[in-house]
């Protein structure tokens, strides 16, 4: 492969890896070749998730906008540092997305797309990046209001989830969309244990990313003044809940951590959807889209975030 100064990311579909200084990060692009000034559509995904989850949204996005992924340090096809940190914040990922785009010489203007704890990562991305930015899409996003009324972690759910299979327990194993083969590649990366320390780091800081975001007020600042913002709002809620049923049915938890449980997902449920369309402060030119599947709508239903990122594009256009 070229090196990486060397390769015209704006053109044709191109795929390697790309130095962020102490290791290199696996980056794709593919859609339409771009012109100077057009934006280029970049995907922040949740926890534990690779680029082979947003596989079947690709597909449908690469005929009308140039689309770039890539895997976080440590996750699918990136290498890791040397040691990974026992917490990696969102504002540390949005810097290393920072650092991957300016030694790829990728340029501005650029759309978001983020998924759950995405919505953390993409807002640090927007704040060191504010003029850089011309659209959002949030999928299902975390923000910081999550859980706002006392802490929470996975300390509260965990003793009642236990080991359990979301996959399974949710039924996501047998109502996604993709192929037989696309989805054994989901699983393979979701079962890598070499991601497992980037995963519980990243899960670590997520407390920290929401009292980060909350004391930077995006949302009395209008940052993306006029510029489109879609808000897709899933039904997490209930993913927890079957997870809770199922817990529950095996013995999982004592009375007091399902009652704690309980109380956590009671408030999740009456807050889910006024949490996330606090997204729509961040512009003028917002809109929100009401979902009744579960949170992987990127396997569940993908063009319903196509449909989102070809408005955000005619929005700005």
């Amino acid at each position: 492969m070229q090196p990486f100064s060397k390769v015209d990311w704006d053109k044709g579909d191109k795929d390697g890896l790309v130095t962020v200084g102490s290791h290199n990060l696996y980056l794709s692009v593919s859609g339409p070749g771009r012109k100077p000034g057009d934006p280029i559509v970049v995907l922040m995904q949740g926890i534990g998730s690779t680029v082979d989850e947003w596989i079947a949204v690709r597909k449908l996005v690469v005929p009308f906008a140039r689309w770039l992924n890539y895997d976080r340090s440590g996750m699918g096809r990136s290498e890791g540092p040397n040691q990974t940190p026992p917490s990696i914040s969102a504002a540390s990922v949005a810097a290393e997305l920072d650092t991957l785009l300016r030694n790829a010489s990728i340029e501005p203007p650029f759309i978001i797309v983020a998924h759950s704890w995405g919505g953390y990562t993409s807002r640090e991305f927007l704040e060191l990046r504010p003029n850089d930015v011309v659209g959002m899409v949030f999928v299902d996003c975390n923000t910081e209001r999550l859980f706002d009324s006392g802490a929470w972690g996975w300390d509260v759910f965990g003793p009642v989830l236990g080991n359990q299979d979301y996959v399974e327990t949710t039924g996501l194993a047998m109502s996604h969309v993709l192929s037989e083969e696309e989805w054994k590649a989901v699983r393979d990366q979701q079962a890598n244990p070499r991601h497992r320390p980037t995963e519980a780091a990243e899960l670590q800081a997520v407390p920290n990313n929401r009292r980060a975001l909350a004391h930077k007020n995006q949302l009395e600042k209008l940052l993306l003044k006029d510029y489109p913002v879609s808000v897709i709002i899933a039904d997490t809620p209930k993913d927890f809940q079957k997870m809770y049923d199922f817990g529950v049915a095996v013995g999982n938890g004592t009375e007091q951590e399902r009652a704690l449980f309980r109380k956590c997902l009671d408030r999740w449920h009456e807050m889910n959807e006024d949490w996330q369309r606090d997204l729509l402060r961040l512009s003028r030119l917002s809109r929100s889209v009401l979902l009744h599947c579960s949170h992987n709508v990127q396997l569940l239903q993908p063009q319903s975030i196509v449909q989102e990122i070809q408005w955000a594009m005619d929005s700005w256009r």
